[in-house]
């Protein structure tokens, strides 16, 4: 059964966001959603997703994959952009043309109408999987900002300040919502607190999907 609670807080007025910071509710209605669905299907067929060594030795929650030219990987020897996928050899899958589509589309009105994206991390939270606050660091142009579409269940978004000891503002997205981290908020930590199971309106997803499109190269 669907957790129907969630649906008291769409009356909510709109929390104020730091500058930089923008949260565009359902800026994917279903079919969108449906379409990015059936395109990140072919990219989990190519690259099926896993849960990586961190560089303290430990797992991460998410389980992680990639397309694009680039893709972001975690091991032992750190965290790092590499254009090929260290557990197979191959290339990371292309976009596909639904990605591409929905981010030019997201982006036409913003700060950064001429985003053009080199990678897509593609994290999946599952039930009790979680982000600790962190910073997302690795690429190179911190001027292009980090693009996030939400697929399947809710889930409680933390956008923090630029020490990871700030207090953090929290934000239930749901699936369709896309966030913007860029300009003066490129920097801040963020994180997942939690997912809420069973609120996808996708049928086909138990969980959690965020597409981070990101300028890494």
């Amino acid at each position: 059964m669907r957790n129907l609670s969630l649906a008291l807080e769409d009356t909510a007025p709109a929390p104020d966001l730091p500058e930089g910071l923008f949260w565009q509710k359902q800026a994917l209605d279903l079919a969108a959603q449906k379409r990015v669905w059936g395109a990140l299907q072919q990219v989990l067929d190519a690259a099926p997703p896993a849960q990586n060594r961190t560089k303290g030795g430990g797992m991460t929650s998410a389980a992680m994959t990639n397309c694009g030219q680039a893709g972001w990987w975690s091991d032992p020897k750190g965290y790092r952009y590499v254009t090929a996928n260290p557990a197979t050899g191959q290339p990371w899958p292309q976009f596909p043309d639904a990605f591409i589509e929905i981010v030019q589309r997201v982006t036409a009105k913003s700060p950064w109408p001429d985003f053009a994206p080199d990678a897509c991390l593609v994290n999946f939270y599952g039930p009790g999987a979680k982000m600790g606050l962190h910073q997302d660091k690795d690429e190179r142009d911190f001027t292009q900002p980090i693009i996030t579409i939400c697929l399947g269940d809710a889930a409680d978004f933390l956008g923090g300040g630029f020490a990871r000891s700030d207090k953090a503002q929290n934000l239930v997205v749901r699936s369709g919502d896309v966030l913007v981290m860029g300009g003066a908020s490129r920097m801040r930590f963020h994180g997942i607190r939690k997912i809420y199971p069973g609120t996808s309106p996708l049928p086909d997803i138990a969980g959690r999907y965020s597409l981070t499109f990101r300028k890494a190269l």
